[in-house]
């Protein structure tokens, strides 16, 4: 009866996708079941299994994979028996799909999109004794029942301070980078103010050029949006993305010129996957640890000392954002110019350095921001 309720409760969905995505377009949904690799490890940890729905698809080497490597710590490291449900792109499938992982007998069903608010708040209130997690937004606490739901955001704005610092390091010659986000919305733009901000904390003259696809499963539109950037000087560029930003970056590899990647290492996925010369241009990549903080909250929920029924959000200090600091970093950056970074990274901790956001910026704020540094 409670499915069937839910899927009658199934609305419009909202369409924004903040920095992930997937790589296909694929419109059948497939689980992904991995078993806990002991059950005394589960029985010990007295939780049986963690439900993960992906509204896209694994293979992203970005936010959902970042998610599904937080799944897989859970399996290994407490024992539990995690499942990953692929919805695909089709917007149609997410709320079903989430009252389907509800309707498992699973102690944890984890959302990872700022796209699933509504699915949540249809599916969380009929489910009173599981416990829903949503990463990277959060429902309206004020609005209905949630005391069962768990919400965490990240400051990609702060991480996206020291990806702007970096980048501001590297453009040394036409002092100019570029930006390529999903769409025009403030959660695509905080990236863009923290960038904005953090390459002005380098070079106070710096150029930084935004463009928008306005599609975050376009690869192709991507290539396109990085090809006129590095024609228009781009030495340095950021995407925030989702699958498109993966154009953006072979647009950066063709073009020889730096790019930094988004929410997993993405110079690390390549690598894994044998693309090394893609591998080298990407510098950096602006983490935001999606797998982390499901872990986190959940061993935290097995200690007792999860506050549900509440949002908080998670920056440099409490590891959500950070920089992926591999061999491709400490190979490019002197260690004068990586020491310059870690300063600004403990000043933004200690509260020394404010990191603006878009949550909250007016239309006429963020134009000015942009065009202040517009060539």
């Amino acid at each position: 009866m409670k499915k069937l309720l839910a899927l009658l409760l199934t609305g419009v969905m909202i369409t924004g996708i903040v920095g992930c995505g997937a790589t296909s377009t694929n419109e059948s949904t497939s689980d992904q079941t991995q078993a806990g690799t002991s059950e005394e490890q589960a029985s010990e940890t007295g939780a049986k299994k963690a439900i993960l729905i992906v509204n896209g698809n694994l293979g992203d080497l970005g936010f959902f994979d970042s998610a599904n490597a937080g799944m897989q710590r859970l399996k290994e490291e407490k024992g539990m028996e995690v499942q990953v449900i692929e919805t695909g792109d089709d917007e149609s499938k997410w709320e079903p799909a989430l009252a389907d992982a509800a309707e498992e007998d699973a102690d944890y069903i984890i959302a990872v999109s700022p796209s699933m608010v509504e699915p949540m708040q249809n599916i969380a209130p009929l489910y009173p004794e599981k416990k829903f997690f949503m990463m990277d937004n959060t429902v309206d606490f004020e609005s209905g029942d949630y005391e069962n739901v768990y919400c965490a955001t990240f400051k990609q704005n702060e991480g996206s301070f020291l990806a702007g610092a970096v980048a501001a390091i590297l453009a040394k010659d036409t002092a100019t980078l570029g930006f390529v986000g999903g769409m025009d919305i403030p959660p695509i733009n905080d990236f863009l103010v923290g960038y904005i901000e953090g390459a002005l904390a380098i070079n106070p003259d710096i150029n930084i050029i935004a463009t928008y696809p306005g599609d975050y499963y376009d690869p192709a539109k991507g290539k396109e949006h990085g090809i006129v950037l590095s024609n228009q000087g781009a030495e340095v560029m950021f995407a925030a993305a989702g699958p498109t930003g993966l154009g953006v970056i072979e647009a950066a590899v063709d073009a020889d010129k730096y790019i930094i990647g988004v929410d997993s290492d993405q110079s690390a996925g390549y690598a894994a996957n044998g693309d090394e010369e893609t591998a080298k241009h990407i510098v950096t990549s602006m983490m935001k640890n999606v797998g982390d903080a499901i872990y986190r909250a959940v061993e935290l929920d097995l200690k007792g000392e999860l506050a549900l029924g509440t949002s908080e959000s998670l920056g440099i200090a409490e590891g959500g954002v950070g920089l992926a600091k591999n061999d491709i970093y400490t190979s490019t950056l002197s260690a004068e110019e990586q020491k310059e970074i870690e300063d600004i990274q403990g000043k933004v901790i200690a509260g020394e350095i404010s990191v603006g956001t878009a949550i909250g910026m007016t239309t006429e704020e963020l134009d000015k921001l942009r065009n202040s540094v517009a060539p």
